[in-house]
């Protein structure tokens, strides 16, 4: 299940807004009425999640307007809170109970959820439109670079903890879980052992996965941070990707030898964004997941933008996740168990699950 936040449902409300007036309704998406306007009971209904969870859908949200697009691969119907018209598949029109906003959270009453559980049963075999051939796992440093690094001190025996270590036992952790998550992308390390790879290596890794220069892959660096200071107060996740302000040449050299040179650069261009908007997609979608899952993990600092080499050199959408501060004590405790380190690798293949299903049903 994936709540997404992708362009505005203009057509969409217009439809709606249309049926509402068709068929004499009194009030508006706009002003659309509470669950105890209705009468409708928390009893008599259940929350969209439990309808998202059963079949699979998708929903894209637009809290101005209140007003909906549930997806279930091709199929979708589109709705508007408080009203009695749905639109399935933007051109049929459904008579159903009205689903309430309440409190901000949509509830579904028990005979609209039959109907549309029977309408977005889960498929099988999704419909991928988009599929990601591969998703490329890199613990950073290794080897000879073991990262940042700091002790702890436990029952009279100090140990000292490395980043190449911890990102290294993550990585294998957020392999498993996405490998038990999604059935289409091949998931790769871009290192299995502590060895050294220089950072160019782990770029092209990334890109001799494509069979096809259009084949979609996604690279996903784990990093722990640190402070300049011996100890900081500055603690938990972020995630950086590349500045849009950062031009590449991203478009395929097999499809730009073939273009002329203006066409070509604005088709760069138009890429060069695409990514951009991808990785903070995907960076956002980790960072929810990880304040779902983990809640006293803080998740403040953001999706930020920095010129790190392997978001620079992945010609593909890409982030880079610091996992937390090595040296700050809240951090380093969590981040020196096995446990933590499992459970934060499931939050964030979570994330990057419910962003790659998003993408790969994106028309």
């Amino acid at each position: 299940m994936f709540i997404a936040h992708r362009p505005p449902f203009t057509f969409m409300c217009a439809l709606l807004l249309a049926a509402t007036v068709s068929t004499g309704a009194a009030e508006s998406a706009l002003s659309a009425p509470d669950a105890s306007a209705t009468g409708v009971s928390a009893s008599a209904s259940s929350d969209i999640i439990e309808l998202l969870e059963q079949t699979g859908a998708l929903l894209e949200w637009d809290e101005f307007t209140r007003t909906g697009v549930l997806w279930s691969g091709l199929d979708s119907i589109s709705f508007a809170a408080g009203e009695s018209i749905a639109v399935a598949n933007f051109d049929e029109l459904l008579r159903v109970e009205p689903i309430i906003y309440d409190r901000g959270r949509l509830r579904v009453p028990r005979e609209t959820f039959s109907v549309l559980a029977d309408r977005l049963g889960r498929r099988a075999d999704p419909v991928r439109l988009r599929p990601v051939k591969a998703i490329v796992i890199d613990p950073g440093h290794g080897g000879r670079d073991p990262g940042t690094f700091r002790s702890l001190t436990v029952d009279g025996e100090t140990i000292t903890y490395y980043e190449k270590d911890i990102v290294l036992e993550m990585g294998r952790y957020l392999k498993a879980e996405l490998s038990k998550l999604l059935d289409g992308p091949e998931i790769h390390l871009t290192r299995e052992s502590d060895v050294y790879l220089p950072l160019k290596e782990r770029t092209e890794f990334a890109h001799a996965l494509r069979d096809d220069p259009l084949d979609n892959v996604l690279f996903v660096s784990l990093h722990v941070n640190a402070s300049p200071l011996p100890w900081t107060d500055a603690r938990g996740v972020e995630i950086y990707y590349l500045p849009a302000t950062q031009r590449r040449q991203v478009l395929e050299e097999e499809i730009a030898a073939t273009l002329e040179p203006e066409v070509s650069s604005i088709l760069n261009d138009l890429k060069e964004e695409e990514y951009t908007v991808e990785s903070v997609l995907m960076g956002k979608a980790v960072l929810d997941a990880i304040a779902r899952d983990l809640p006293d993990t803080p998740i403040e600092r953001g999706v930020r933008v920095a010129n790190f080499f392997v978001v620079r050199e992945a010609r593909m959408p890409s982030i880079l996740i610091e996992t937390g501060f090595i040296n700050n004590r809240q951090d380093l405790e969590l981040l020196a168990t096995s446990e933590y380190r499992r459970e934060l690798a499931a939050a964030i293949a979570s994330g990057i699950a419910a962003y790659v299903r998003d993408f790969e049903q994106l028309q």
